[in-house]
């Protein structure tokens, strides 16, 4: 196997729009049902961006604010120069966990 056998030839994903209540909710409803699993939400122009776009995300500074950060996980990766934002649904355990805490 040659090294030209591992390139894969694509054009990079569009930059997200700010997304809608309708948009943000179709995002929500399609990560619930693949508990888990990580889904690229975005790519970014450096790896410094892609961190704050986690970060943003994890502490509801962003656009899709009402991601429960007890629920959702973010991470970035640099892939071949591509600085990818994921974000994946912890599911039940995680809604388990947080609802078995006694009140204070």
């Amino acid at each position: 196997m040659t090294a030209a056998d591992h390139i894969r030839f694509e054009s990079p994903a569009p930059h997200l729009p700010l997304p809608s209540a309708e948009m943000r909710d179709a995002f929500i409803a399609a990560l619930r049902t693949r508990p888990g699993e990580w889904a690229l939400i975005g790519q970014n122009r450096s790896p410094g961006a892609a961190r704050q776009a986690a970060y943003a995300l994890r502490n509801s500074l962003s656009p899709w604010t009402y991601l429960p950060g007890s629920l959702f996980e973010t991470d970035c990766k640099t892939v071949i120069g591509e600085h990818r934002v994921y974000v994946r649904y912890m599911g039940d355990a995680a809604e388990a966990a947080t609802s078995e805490v006694p009140p204070a």
